[in-house]
């Protein structure tokens, strides 16, 4: 295990963390004192985990969960007294689908997440890009439905143009992400890569030292940063590994996790 991550409350967190752990504790705190409904931006797998682990401190205090659709991977939650039922609405998330030449333009996330993020809104504004294999769709801040319109007028060299949807609306998304049972040597991140996408340890490690590895959409240069569950990492040009479970180690000693894949 890293030395460097903190245990608070049951949960094993990084150093880089910590601003997130100290915003959402204040969120919880002014949930408390208040006793209002607090909303947060959108939080990927890892931050949701961090969430449901601080909140469990407070008995009068529950978070819920939209991203627009079900089983959405990004959400933006909800933390109020226990009393509170939410409506979609309070959530106050848009959805959008995006208009482009079809016959002529081949979208991909990546291209999609550019230019949303390229518009100068941070990423925790956005939620899930999703396609069905032919259309597109993401989700934002209903806040900033105006700027996104008015700021996003191509994505890569093809114009589009912006529909905004209602959640009735939204379309099936397609997976070609598979689920898998890997054996590895150690939680670290080098370690990780180097099993599922068979490279070398000196190759993996590679791949982290020139910054073409991100845990959880944050570049790590660490190839001996500890991974837990939940964690999402992708790795340039081969792909996404979230990490859905630990689940206790081989006769051999090696770690075994449940991993899903998603290859490039």
């Amino acid at each position: 295990m890293d030395n460097k991550n903190t245990i608070i409350g049951g949960g094993y967190f990084r150093p880089e963390e910590k601003p997130f752990i100290d915003k959402i504790s204040d969120i919880l705190l002014k949930a408390q004192t208040m006793y209002t409904p607090q909303l947060t931006e959108f939080l990927n797998l890892r931050e949701q985990t961090i969430l449901n682990n601080l909140i469990n401190k407070y008995d009068d205090l529950y978070v819920h969960y939209f991203g627009g659709f079900r089983n959405a991977e990004r959400v933006r939650g909800i933390i109020a007294p226990d009393y509170f039922v939410p409506q979609d609405s309070d959530f106050e998330i848009a959805m959008y689908e995006i208009r482009y030449p079809e016959k002529f333009a081949n979208l991909h996330h990546g291209q999609i997440l550019g230019s949303l993020t390229g518009s100068g809104v941070e990423r925790d504004r956005f939620g899930d890009i999703i396609t069905d294999g032919e259309n597109w769709q993401f989700f934002v801040f209903n806040s900033m439905s105006s700027y996104i319109e008015e700021q996003v007028k191509k994505i890569g060299p093809y114009k589009i143009h912006l529909i905004k949807k209602d959640f009735s609306e939204v379309i099936l998304p397609k997976d070609e992400s598979i689920d898998e049972t890997v054996l590895v040597q150690s939680l670290r991140l080098d370690s990780i890569i180097s099993t599922v996408y068979d490279l070398s340890r000196q190759s993996s490690k590679a791949l982290v030292d020139h910054g073409k590895v991100q845990i959880n959409w944050v570049v790590n240069k660490n190839a001996s940063a500890f991974i837990a569950i939940t964690d999402t990492l992708s790795v340039r040009g081969f792909g996404r590994i979230r990490i859905n479970d630990i689940m206790g180690r081989s006769k051999n000693n090696k770690y075994i996790l449940l991993v899903n894949i998603f290859k490039k």
